[in-house]
């Protein structure tokens, strides 16, 4: 089956082929597990990854590289089987040959880590058929890829623990006595019904109405928030904080009201998981604004620098052009 009985042999780094085959194959087998000296396996694999730590929206790139024989004919891992990830890329690099009678063939897969921990990605199975000496027959068979370690870190721990941020207070019992409360939600029923009259009495004196100002869209108002934010200048005064801080608040206000969600309320994560169920968005919409996001919580919070032209004002105004284009063929709601 293999010339000058060229078996398969295990490496440190690489892992034992599995040929299935009939009875040649059967024969085949037995001959290698009785064989004290090995010949070069005619196809070998190694599994490697760009990083092993990322944060949290982190893209890490996964690589299978099979070196193997003229003779074997590989095909491509099933990088379906990664469940800890998710999967945005594919890329078949085309085979080259490293040297006589070898053909080297890189298979990668980029990943995105959503979630923080420490998560181990299995072998994945990589079948291919190898042509068995002097007949017009191909073998078939399988070669695992090695188990690889990958560690995702929240981008809040970056910059080392929190400093300003303190721990909750004990409960603190409240008076039950409900006469002062009784008072003041009478004074506050006595001044709404004396408003009321003026306004009552206003409106009565002066009959004309006044022409009341247009309702604004959901992104018109996030555009005057945007050149509001922009005159202040906070970045090149160094208050980046303040200026993230504001910009998140634009951001997340326009999400919520967009998409009907409390994105106020919600943080950064629980944003990134809603969108994975928001097929309407665009995959590039959806990581542009957790990139922001992720961004601005990283200075707010992990208090990073920031450096003046990099406010990110440009890229959310072209999102919420994006999306507003979108809204405009009818795929969200008003």
């Amino acid at each position: 089956m293999f010339s000058n009985n060229k078996f398969i042999r295990a490496k440190k780094s690489q892992r034992k082929v599995s040929i299935a085959g009939f009875a040649s194959t059967f024969v085949c087998l037995l001959f290698f597990y009785s064989t004290p000296g090995w010949a070069d396996s005619p196809i070998t694999i190694n599994t490697e990854i760009d990083k092993p730590i990322v944060t949290t929206g982190g893209i890490i790139t996964y690589t299978i590289t099979l070196t193997h024989e003229l003779d074997v004919i590989p095909t491509t891992p099933d990088f379906d089987a990664i469940s800890e990830f998710n999967i945005i890329e594919r890329i078949t690099i085309k085979p080259r040959e490293t040297e006589k009678g070898l053909v080297e063939q890189k298979y990668s897969a980029k990943l995105r880590a959503d979630k923080v921990g420490t998560y181990t990605i299995a072998p994945i199975r990589v079948p291919f058929k190898i042509k068995e000496k002097n007949t017009e027959k191909y073998i078939p068979g399988k070669i695992l890829s090695q188990k690889i370690t990958i560690e995702v870190a929240s981008v809040l721990r970056l910059q080392g623990e929190p400093t300003d941020i303190k721990d909750i207070k004990d409960i603190v019992e409240v008076d039950s006595n409900w006469v002062p409360w009784f008072f003041w939600g009478l004074n506050i029923i006595l001044l709404a019904i004396v408003l009321y009259l003026l306004w009552k009495y206003r409106k009565t004196k002066h009959p004309n109405p006044t022409k009341e100002a247009p309702v604004l869209s959901t992104h018109e108002i996030a555009f005057r928030e945007l050149d509001k934010l922009k005159s202040k200048g906070l970045l090149e005064r160094g208050n980046a904080r303040e200026h993230f801080f504001e910009l998140s608040e634009i951001l997340r206000r326009y999400l919520g009201k967009r998409y009907l969600f409390p994105a106020l309320d919600w943080t950064t994560e629980e944003i990134t998981e809603h969108f994975k169920n928001q097929e309407k968005i665009k995959l590039a919409s959806r990581t542009e604004a957790n990139r922001i996001l992720k961004k601005s919580d990283l200075i707010k919070f992990a208090k990073a620098q920031a450096l003046p032209g990099t406010d990110e004002i440009e890229p959310v105004r072209t999102f919420i052009k994006s999306t507003q284009e979108n809204l405009n063929l009818g795929l969200y709601p008003n």
